[in-house]
């Protein structure tokens, strides 16, 4: 098997070409680094690691030219995840597995609720879909983009060609390479530019996963909350076909082989040690203008936390009295949940740190040194203004696209639009097609299709749609579209819009996969004639969105031009250390071990331990735990892992480095590049971080390996999972 990938490999050498200075062209570091900082895998030469800690050779951690320990890393569809194993053995978090669990679950054999394990290849079950993605290469392609760009007539045509672009260069890395998949992600608006290739493997098992109570341990009372006692990992595996290459599940798939993976260390860390972070974390807004912040203070963040606030409500009544719906509903509850109280912490953290005044106040700053220098003053002297008036365009929308966004996201209005989607791309010849309708892809759009007809639900879809629409009677921009205009007009009351939802989700065509099925293959004139009220409201709420659409290109038009520009003489203005806000792409992050006073009088610790574990217990609800766990605790029966200084079993940890989203899952490693523990969340006072981070308040969380190898033994009985981590 490692034969075979090494010759795959050496055909397409993976080459991170040291050549590509992601934004290195627009930045600059000083002789010291920031105190903040996601860094690309380009930056991480300027940065002087092994004065802050690191006791290996910076290439051992990333070697351009080959392997290091940035090729034991993957993306698991919004977290990260690290291989452990030579066998493609991944530890990543339970929340990350936490759908595919749920997916394989059922009442009878609950196996989210009781936890899994496979003792053998042979008993370990599909995640389904879930895949893994693993970086290959990256190049600078802003030239390439920005060329195009600028090819454009007008504002509005400036967005479609650099689309147009981007969609060029993939297809090209695709016809290229056909196993492989490629993205260009936008490092600086309007300014940089990465072509990432990636390996995509398409069969990923499910191989331990502790029981609910442990993996999800504090549930949301204690979710972006420290101290923590969570045990949120679990185990994965990826498999790819007999000759290596991606593929999807199959009994004749054998385990991946990744190029190199992390040694775990059961030994963990102690207070005040070096560590660092590699991973894919999602997005950050530091370098947005003041509007940016202020547009999500006063209107993104409290629409979007008051409708998962209700909807998660509504969803929990529903499956009060109906384990089966409770169980589909329960990865729905859990993702509103985690982004409802973090939104909460985000807009207190605005208001406490007064921010989108701060932001104010630095810009008339800025505006105050471009205006005293002549030759800045004509290059930059309306940069702001120009801004500004853009973003009045913005505000005048107000919650409009927030909501049509949410009415696009529910799942049943997801399918009509995949249908749509189908039957466009079908007829066009294949290499013209969107990429996901092309070759074996058609077979992975029916899988989503399949998981997305599995997870409906009528009164479900009834009771988002009907809350989505029924805010937007109170929200005078919503009146800007005909069709809810003319609803609103015609029901009076949220009684009579939610009587009219549900008439449209039980008149749905699409009632499941095969009804699906049939539709897309459906004869134009035959769907045509057939009654689908809900087609037809959404098909005319579409043609009412447009103009806005079409508006929505004109203003992202102007601000990848103006926001370039202010990257530019930002750079100048504050002569110091600048990166580009994390956008998905693989990052490092450093710090320690530490502790933090988020409150008056308050002090907390950075390593928490099973007997607080145990402590919370005695509260119940949330904070329940196997009855197996409490009988080793009484026997002290902690082996191995327990930490001589504290006489306990450490749990989980606290430290400084800059993480946000989608560093789910992604490896803590200590000075030496050993795995110590698995990041997965931050403190309450840190959600605020994907705007403004602080070594005051910033702190992230994870679980001490200690405490993953604790439970896979002990409570477990994972000994082969232990094995395989060559933990002797």
């Amino acid at each position: 098997m490692e034969s075979v990938l090494k010759q795959i490999m050496q055909k397409r050498k993976i080459v991170f070409s040291i050549s590509l200075l992601i934004i290195s062209t627009f930045l600059f570091f000083g002789s010291t680094p920031p105190d903040e900082g996601m860094y690309p895998l380009s930056e991480i030469y300027k940065l002087d690691l092994k004065n802050a800690g690191l006791k290996m050779e910076v290439k051992e951690l990333y070697n351009p030219d080959g392997v290091s320990l940035i090729d034991a890393l993957v993306s698991l569809q919004g977290c990260t995840g690290s291989f452990v194993s030579n066998e493609g053995l991944i530890l990543t978090n339970h929340h990350c597995a936490f759908d595919y669990i749920r997916k394989a679950s059922s009442v009878e054999k609950n196996i989210l609720e009781e936890g899994f394990l496979a003792k053998t290849r042979n008993e370990e079950i599909e995640a389904r879909g879930l895949t893994c993605k693993i970086t290959e290469s990256y190049e600078d392609v802003s030239d390439k983009i920005l060329a195009a760009a600028n090819e454009a007539k007008d504002i509005a045509e400036r967005m479609t060609l650099i689309r147009k672009k981007m969609k060029q260069l993939v297809d090209e890395v695709k016809k290229e390479d056909p196993g492989s998949e490629a993205e260009v992600s936008e490092m600086f608006i309007g300014k940089t530019y990465i072509l990432f290739k990636y390996r995509v493997l398409r069969d990923v098992r499910l191989v331990y996963a502790p029981p609910r109570a442990i993996g999800e341990f504090g549930g949301e009372s204690d979710n972006w909350v420290w101290p923590r006692h969570t045990g949120d990992f679990t185990f994965l595996r990826a498999y790819v076909a007999p000759d290596g290459s991606p593929a999807t599940y199959s009994e004749k798939n054998i385990p991946y082989t990744p190029k190199r993976f992390l040694k775990v260390n059961p030994n963990g860390v102690e207070e005040g040690d070096f560590m660092f972070i590699l991973g894919y974390p999602g997005r950050t807004f530091r370098h947005q203008p003041s509007q940016y912040t202020r547009f999500h203070e006063q209107y993104q963040l409290p629409y979007i936390q008051n409708l998962f606030k209700e909807l998660i409500d509504e969803y929990t009544k529903l499956g009060d009295n109906n384990p089966t719906l409770a169980l589909k509903l329960s990865s729905r509850i859990k993702s509103f949940a985690n982004t409802e109280k973090n939104y909460r912490g985000k807009i207190l953290g605005m208001r406490r740190l007064s921010l989108v005044d701060k932001r104010e106040g630095e810009e008339r700053e800025l505006q105050k040194f471009i205006d005293s220098d002549p030759k800045l003053k004509e290059e930059y002297g309306s940069v702001l203004k120009d801004i500004d008036e853009i973003y009045k365009e913005i505000f005048d929308d107000g919650r409009l696209g927030l909501m049509y966004a949410q009415i696009r996201r529910n799942p049943l209005i997801r399918l009509y639009d995949l249908l749509a989607e189908y039957r466009r791309e079908i007829k066009k010849p294949e290499d013209e097609r969107a990429a996901g309708l092309r070759g074996n892809r058609i077979e992975n759009f029916h899988a989503t299709v399949k998981e997305l007809c599995n997870d409906l639900d009528q009164e479900a879809e009834t009771a988002m749609l009907a809350k989505i629409l029924n805010d937007g009677r109170r929200f005078p921009e919503m009146q800007k579209l005909e069709t809810l205009k003319d609803l609103y007009e015609k029901k009076e009351s949220p009684e009579e819009i939610t009587k009219y939802i549900r008439q449209l989700v039980k008149g749905s065509m699409i009632r499941d996969y095969d009804s699906f099925k049939k539709l897309s293959e459906a004869e134009d004139e035959e769907l045509e004639k057939a009654n689908d009220e809900m087609r037809d409201f959404l098909s005319d709420l579409k043609k009412d969105y447009r103009p806005f659409q079409a508006k929505s290109d004109i203003i992202n038009g102007k601000l990848n031009i103006s926001l370039a520009k202010l990257v530019d003489v930002k750079k100048i203005w504050q002569k110091k250390s600048f990166i580009p806000d994390a956008n998905s792409t693989l990052r490092l992050t450093y710090g320690y071990i530490k502790g933090y006073t988020p409150a008056d009088a308050t002090n907390f610790k950075p390593i928490t331990t099973l007997s607080g574990l145990i402590e919370k217990s005695y509260l119940g609800g949330d904070y329940k735990i196997p009855k197996k766990l409490k009988e080793l605790y009484d026997k002290k029966e902690f082996g191995r892992y327990k930490n001589q200084k504290l006489g306990d079993v450490p749990v989980a940890i606290l430290y400084n480095s800059d993480t946000t989203g989608g560093n789910s899952g992604s490896p803590i490693m200590n000075a030496y590049g050993e795995l110590i523990g698995v990041n997965f969340d931050r403190s309450y006072e840190a959600t605020i971080n994907d705007y403004a981070w602080s070594q005051d308040y910033s702190r992230s969380i994870g679980v001490d390996i200690r405490f993953v190898l604790w439970v896979t033994e002990k409570i477990g009985g994972a000994d082969n999972v232990i094995k395989e981590l060559g933990i002797n």
